[in-house]
């Protein structure tokens, strides 16, 4: 005696529609991660530059501004590539859990191991999706470390 099936058996239309809402959720989520990481390429980029003018200002009273505004602005760089990281950390796990979603219903459908199958694209895995997310991931640490290095700088330089 063989054991039946446990669950009902799939259904090929079903897992298509699935795969077609998974995707579109995980373009939304890649949408969204986008946007943050542009925003904060951009506020830090202010900062920096902001960070670099209070460095560098050569006025009478520009020393007395410096010790003042470049650890504030290091710290405010800091605060904000720390607030960034779980936005851009959370959404990187949603994409990865939708790229493992998809790879699991296209392994379902029918014909999904040829180019002929119901699915045009086979979707990427996860692990190359880990891979093409990294840049998305390091760039709130590392705008985190340095401006760690930034503020250690300026308060070692003005001191």
């Amino acid at each position: 005696m063989s054991a039946a099936p446990a669950g009902p058996a799939p259904d090929p239309a079903a897992d298509a529609e699935r795969l077609a809402l998974v995707r579109v959720e995980t373009r939304s989520e890649l949408g969204l991660l986008h946007e943050r990481v542009n925003a904060l390429l951009a506020a830090e980029a202010f900062l920096t530059i902001a960070y670099t003018a209070a460095m560098s200002n050569g006025a009478p009273w520009g020393r007395t501004f410096a010790v003042v505004a470049a650890p504030l602005l290091a710290v405010l760089g800091l605060v904000l590539a720390l607030a960034a990281l779980p936005g851009v950390g959370t959404t990187v796990r949603i994409i990865l859990a939708g790229t493992a979603l998809q790879e699991q219903l296209y392994a379902r459908l029918p014909g999904s191991g040829d180019a002929r199958g119901g699915v045009a694209v086979r979707p990427s895995g996860v692990r190359e999706q880990r891979r093409g997310l990294l840049f998305f991931r390091t760039v709130p640490v590392l705008f985190a470390v340095v401006w760690v290095v930034l503020l250690v700088l300026s308060l070692v330089l003005l001191s």
